[in-house]
């Protein structure tokens, strides 16, 4: 969700019963970013609605890469720019990568002095050991296949590179995933939407530091960021989920007509009635995690 999109077309393995595995087909729902992340009205809304929280994690991970003047930093899944545009700022030279045109075209304008590419997270056009740093905000939960793009950016970091990388912490621990997907749940059907990948690797610290070493990777560490979205208007949540995002709208959207307005009610009231910050204003949390890593 943040949404930069980044995209490959794969079939994704998960653990089974003992000695088995199942594989799980990922292809519908990577047609659906691939479509979702090219309509303009969803990425105008994105850009309004999710993007203020996902600028929250911004800072500290530019930081945590060390983004300077003479690093060559890759913004993967870089969305509308707003990474590429902190990074630069700090004097990196920055190439940012993304599958979406849409985005593309508003990161361009946005910050003129990066190099945009349209490419596949997992089939980078770059050679190996071009970047001293590799950031993703918050865009790995887009990706069919993490081990693979995960290959791909310890493949273009130079020895000692490093890789910063962003995700939304779990359900447990978030009360903007409480609100969504508890009214799913009470309203709705929560399994109608496709098969989906992880969408919490960097959060979930065991997992996290299993994939990172099997890419070659060393020494992660784990820093969890307090962002939060700000509306004022309580029904706003619910509009982020239903009009600024592909995979929470797919799940809103493949429910009955009257089970959406019951989801959709259930969410407002619950922020409305829980989340009230003062002054007109209503505060959910939206914790993340940043794990940085070494090749």
């Amino acid at each position: 969700m943040r949404r930069s999109s980044c995209l490959l077309r794969v079939s994704g393995t998960i653990g089974g019963k003992p000695g088995r595995a199942v594989t799980m087909n990922y292809d519908e729902f990577a047609a659906a970013e691939k479509s979702g992340w090219s309509e303009d009205a969803r990425v105008d809304a994105y850009v309004d609605l999710f993007a203020p929280v996902s600028d929250q994690l911004i800072a500290p991970l530019a930081s945590a890469v060390g983004a300077a003047p003479g690093k060559a930093v890759l913004d993967l899944c870089c969305g509308h720019g707003n990474a590429s545009e902190a990074l630069v700022e700090m004097g990196a030279t920055v190439t940012g990568l993304d599958f979406s045109p849409a985005m593309l075209a508003r990161a361009r304008l946005r910050v003129p002095k990066a190099t945009f590419v349209e490419a596949d997270a997992s089939r980078m056009p770059f050679e190996d050991n071009r970047f001293d740093a590799v950031v993703c905000n918050v865009g790995f939960g887009h990706l069919p296949d993490a081990d693979a793009v995960l290959r791909e950016i310890a493949r273009v970091l130079r020895p000692g590179g490093i890789a910063g990388l962003t995700s939304w912490r779990e359900p447990e621990v978030s009360p903007t995933f409480q609100i969504l997907f508890g009214a799913v749940k009470t309203y709705g059907d929560p399994t109608l939407a496709p098969p989906a990948p992880e969408f919490h690797l960097f959060s979930k610290r065991a997992d996290a530091k299993k994939a990172l070493a099997a890419a070659g990777f060393t020494n992660p560490t784990f820093t969890d960021i307090d962002a939060a979205f700000l509306f004022s208007d309580p029904g706003g949540f619910a509009e982020v989920f239903e009009n600024a995002s592909v995979r929470a709208a797919m799940l809103i959207r493949s429910q009955e007509p009257s089970a959406r307005n019951a989801i959709r009610d259930a969410m407002t009231s619950r922020v409305q009635k829980d989340f009230g910050a003062g002054d007109g204003v209503w505060r959910v949390p939206f914790p993340a995690t940043l794990v940085t890593a070494s090749v």
